[in-house]
Order: C-alpha cells, then sequence, then structure tokens
C-alpha cells in the first residue's frame, strides 16, 4: 500500500468525524410564535406578522396585538429579518425609526427569551417568537404556529 493510500485511510474517519461535529447548534430547531397561555390570540398570518413588526396596527377581534422581538442569539436575529419582516437589517432600522419619529413607538427589543417569556405572561396581547424548546419547558406560554424551520 502506498503513503498516499495510507493517509487516505486515516484522513477521511478524521474528517468525517470533524464534519458530524461542525452541525450548527441549531440544526434541528424550530422558530415559533408564542403568545401567553391564557392569550385570546389563536392565529396570525404571515401577513398580520409582517405589518405587527412594521409598526402597523394589527387586531384580533377588537383587541390590539402587540409585537415582543426576541433577540436572543444571532441565528434568531438572522431569522426574524429574513423570514419575519423580510427585509435586511439597515432597511428595517430606517423604517423603524421613520415610524417612530411619526408615532413614538417601537416594538420592545429583548435580549433574552426568559424577559420575552415575562413580558407575555403579563401581556395577553402581546406576541413574539421563541425556539420551540425553549417554548416547550414553559408553562406561560402557548406555541401558535410555526416560522421558520432549520
Amino acid at each position: 500500500m502506498t503513503l498516499a493510500a495510507r493517509l487516505r485511510r486515516l484522513v477521511r474517519p478524521l474528517l468525517v468525524l470533524l464534519l458530524a461535529q461542525a452541525a450548527p447548534a441549531h440544526a434541528d430547531e424550530r422558530l415559533v410564535l408564542v403568545v401567553a397561555a391564557n392569550s385570546p390570540i389563536t392565529a396570525l398570518s404571515s401577513k398580520e406578522l409582517h405589518k405587527l413588526y412594521l409598526g402597523l396596527t394589527v387586531t384580533v377581534g377588537e383587541r390590539r396585538v402587540r409585537p415582543l422581538r426576541n433577540d436572543a442569539d444571532a441565528l434568531m436575529h438572522e431569522v426574524f429579518f429574513q423570514s419575519i419582516v423580510s427585509m435586511s437589517e439597515p432597511v428595517y432600522d430606517r423604517r423603524m425609526l421613520a415610524q417612530a419619529l411619526q408615532q413614538g413607538v417601537l416594538p420592545p427589543l429583548l435580549s433574552s427569551t426568559r424577559a420575552v417569556f415575562d413580558h407575555l405572561a403579563l401581556d395577553p396581547d402581546a406576541v413574539s417568537f421563541a425556539w420551540a424548546t425553549d417554548a416547550e419547558k414553559d408553562s406561560r406560554v402557548r406555541v401558535i404556529r410555526l416560522l421558520w424551520r432549520r
């Protein structure tokens, strides 16, 4: 057996092992839309969700829905811009700045899922998003739909 063949024989299992370890942390994650367990909100369409996070008024029944932005990690941040508001971060920021100057209100930006769940538990008219694994562990929140899956 040649040296090259022996090296390939040794390197191949190491390469497979390295590739298996390189799987992303959220490889099996699902981002879900969540509300308080006692919320009257049972569904929101993609269009309503898009409007909501652009600062437009969305109502369910006669109640105004309030968005909370969950910015707990980098992947969630990326998914928010790509799948929920469907725009780049700079474009979204400019739009929201203009909205804030006109109306004086921006959706709260929370840096942890726990903070999001704490807010949701106190406000039945609020909605947000979280990893399904986190939402399933907290009885104060209820999942109303899947938003994104890897």
